[in-house]
């Protein structure tokens, strides 16, 4: 994959695209005034990059399939810089291929190279939510009541399929199959890079059969109390049988290219959780020179390196909002690698952007 940037002031400068105005500042973001949109020209290259003329967003980092999570970010990422064209081709794209269950959750994975292209129509949460989001977001951007009602749908389904109760709360199946208390031999198994926060609070606002409220206590509540080894850091994937929550036996006990989504998302949520942040911005210091890491849990070993610039675009959100940064360079400077990483820098330039404008250059 060719590395390309995109300066967007420069874009500007040039004539050669429209800023477009974030559709709505978030609430507690640190300025009233939102700055130019930096995410339009980044989504330009990221589409160009990632989405096909059918609307499929490729993950080039599986051998170019597409996936729920995927086709979520996209929807999502077109919704805030107001493409509705875009957002109609890969909406389109995901009906026609994803939703073949025959209710309300997508298919989590479509393959090119397979005969079906979906083999397993188990969902996955997190596109789910995605997907919901992106469609209230849609709701309320065009003014579209018909994206207003499938949000709602998508909602009440992932509440009546993949919310359950626990000894912690309720809690998210990353799926309808799989990973529920009768499923794994520590189930029931989450993985708290599912917990997409304000993607749940406003599904909250979409239905309210959606318990948002008892979700997101939950998921705070686990990465308080779901910290492992001297990092202190949550595992990508955590058992809630026993009366404390552990790192799941089915899987690697390390803070991974899942869980880096957790400070993410945190940070994009709200500005009012520094305890929770700080472990992950502490870790990351100790164990890496600030820069995100692979973390063995046990030990707190760095098992490999995430170098891309988007992982330290997501660094650079969580010093935002600790108030440990005063500038995002690199979020600001939205660059293609792959993927999954030039995904994770596009989200967190925009939630620096709705949050914390003022880590933007220009914008202090």
């Amino acid at each position: 994959m060719i590395n390309r940037t995109v300066s967007f002031k420069a874009m500007l400068l040039a004539g050669s695209i429209a800023a477009f105005p974030l559709a709505q500042a978030s609430a507690g973001a640190d300025d009233a005034v939102q700055p130019v949109d930096y995410v339009a020209g980044s989504w330009m290259l990221y589409r160009h990059e990632y989405v096909t003329q059918e609307g499929r967003v490729i993950d080039t980092r599986a051998n170019g399939i597409s996936h729920s999570e995927g086709q979520g970010y996209g929807m999502l990422i077109a919704a805030i810089a107001d493409d509705r064209k875009s957002f109609e081709r890969i909406w389109g794209w995901t009906k026609a291929n994803l939703y073949v269950r025959g209710d309300n959750l997508a298919a989590w994975r479509w393959d090119p190279a397979a005969t079906p292209h979906v083999a397993d129509t188990n969902n996955a949460t997190d596109g789910d939510l995605l997907i919901g989001w992106a469609l209230a977001k849609a709701a309320h951007v065009w003014k579209d009541s018909d994206y207003a009602r499938d949000a709602k749908r998508i909602a009440e389904e992932i509440a009546d399929k993949t919310v359950v109760d626990t000894a912690f709360g309720k809690a998210l199946l990353p799926g309808e199959r799989g990973f529920g208390a009768t499923d794994q031999p520590d189930g029931p198994v989450v993985n708290l890079s599912y917990w997409v926060y304000p993607a749940i609070a406003e599904l909250g606002v979409a239905s309210s059969r959606f318990p948002a409220d008892e979700l997101i206590r939950t998921g705070l509540s686990l990465t308080q109390t779901a910290r492992f080894g001297p990092a202190a850091l949550p595992a990508d994937w955590i058992s809630l049988k026993g009366k404390t929550p552990m790192p799941a036996s089915a899987y690697p006990a390390q803070f991974g290219h899942d869980a880096i989504r957790i400070p993410l998302y945190l940070a994009w949520y709200s500005r009012d959780h520094s305890d929770l942040l700080t472990p992950f911005a502490d870790a990351w210091r100790d164990t890496n020179n600030g820069a995100a890491s692979v973390i063995e849990l046990a030990n707190a070993t760095t098992l490999s390196q995430m170098p891309e610039a988007g992982y330290r675009a997501v660094t650079e959100l969580v010093g935002c909002s600790l108030g440990r940064e005063t500038a995002a360079p690199t979020a600001a400077a939205f660059e293609t690698t792959d993927y999954y990483p030039s995904t994770l820098h596009l989200l967190s330039l925009v939630a620096v952007a709705e949050r914390y404008p003022r880590c933007l250059p220009d914008t202090q």
